[in-house]
């Protein structure tokens, strides 16, 4: 095949192969952008990014990051240990959502927008 020839063939095949990127975009799901942040005096600091779909709770995605150890309890599960640190007598893990401490668990809030999540762990 002559070089005018082979170009042509390239271009043609490329350009029939092509699927536009809207159209990927339709069949993906959405996702938002984590971003977490784990403290604890000398024994753990933690930081991760981590895309995640949105609509998920902040618990499954937390969970998708790093091992987290629950305790049951009537309002849900209660965060008692991550990495492996545990809170112990009148230690807690504290729950800040864009820096301000949250009302509830990590199972009730909902990631629907790009999201910085810290834990840190705290005395009472």
């Amino acid at each position: 095949m002559r070089p005018n020839l082979k170009i042509l063939a390239i271009f043609l095949i490329g350009l029939f192969s092509f699927q536009p990127l809207s159209v990927l975009a339709d069949n993906s799901i959405e996702k938002v952008q984590l971003s977490l942040a784990i403290t604890s005096a000398e024994h753990i600091n933690l930081t991760a990014v981590k895309q995640v779909e949105t609509g998920i709770n902040a618990y499954d995605a937390i969970r998708q990051l790093i091992v987290v150890g629950v305790k049951d309890t009537s309002f849900g599960p209660q965060i008692m240990s991550l990495g492996g640190v545990e809170a112990v007598g009148n230690t807690y893990w504290a729950l800040y959502v864009n820096g301000t401490m949250s009302m509830v668990g990590a199972h009730d809030v909902i990631l629907s927008e790009d999201t910085f999540i810290r834990l840190n762990m705290e005395a009472f």
